[in-house]
């Protein structure tokens, strides 16, 4: 073979190697094109689907983020968001994966640790609960342990473990003085004791904090009945309706007043 033909054999070679290269880097490029399209518009569903969940309509949202998540099945967030639509939707055996799938994803999202736990207390799982909260407030980063401690309260308090309840809730209000739901879950734990008179400063720091909580006014006007206190009660119970004159807690107080 002479040397003119070598040179063309190489030259063929050369331009085929070139062909291959360039076909290569177009289709990756496609590749990555169709990725990026797909990112955006999982975006996108997801956006739409929290902002129906916002709205009340759970249902469509969820429609929406599962959209989102046949193109992006990797994103903690929306997996986390589409197990908190079904825990809402009442779906729990659902939702429970989407949970373990968040945390496969991401072990060390005390969030979703936090909301798991309040997952199984829906599903009356009240130990396994007890355990996801310990886990969240085990993390020193975690920014808001005061829910934590309150739902573990909560665990403890439907155990029939009245004072580890309470020590949850003293918790839940030294990270969050101000948080009137654990003001109130004290009360209750009190009330159940039978310590009227702390039930019942419980709930006067409840509505300090939030002096239009009507459930709050009502639950501290039956502590007062139990204690024949009637014209604190009804006072109470006037507030109640006051704070929400078309709420349960306001026909309640309501019929409690008739029957004064």
């Amino acid at each position: 073979m002479n040397a003119s033909c070598i040179r063309h054999r190489i030259y063929i070679c050369m331009s085929l190697c070139l062909l291959i290269c360039c076909l290569f880097a177009c289709a990756t490029g496609r590749a990555t094109t169709d990725q990026v399209d797909e990112k955006k518009r999982a975006k996108a569903l997801q956006e739409m689907g929290n902002a129906l969940v916002m709205k009340g309509d759970l249902r469509a949202g969820l429609g929406k983020l599962l959209e989102a998540h046949k193109l992006d099945p990797d994103n903690v967030d929306l997996n986390h968001q589409i197990a908190i639509a079904l825990r809402d939707l009442g779906q729990y055996d659902l939702s429970l994966k989407y949970f373990q799938r968040t945390l496969s994803l991401d072990p060390k999202l005390s969030e979703v640790r936090n909301n798991l736990g309040t997952l199984y207390l829906l599903m009356e799982k009240w130990d396994a609960a007890i355990a996801c909260f310990k886990e969240a407030i085990s993390d020193i980063l975690y920014k808001t342990p005061q829910y934590a401690y309150n739902n573990m309260g909560y665990a403890y308090y439907k155990k029939g473990d009245y004072d580890r309840a309470i020590e949850c809730y003293k918790q839940a209000l030294s990270s969050s003085r101000s948080y009137t739901l654990a003001h109130v879950n004290l009360a209750q734990v009190y009330e159940a004791k039978g310590a009227l008179d702390q039930s019942v400063d419980a709930y006067r720091q409840a509505v300090l904090y939030a002096p239009k909580d009507a459930a709050a006014h009502l639950g501290m006007a039956k502590v007062l009945l139990k204690q024949g206190k009637k014209a604190e009660a009804k006072e109470e119970l006037d507030l109640t309706i006051w704070a929400a004159p078309m709420s349960p807690e306001a026909n309640e107080a309501r019929n409690l007043l008739k029957n004064q």
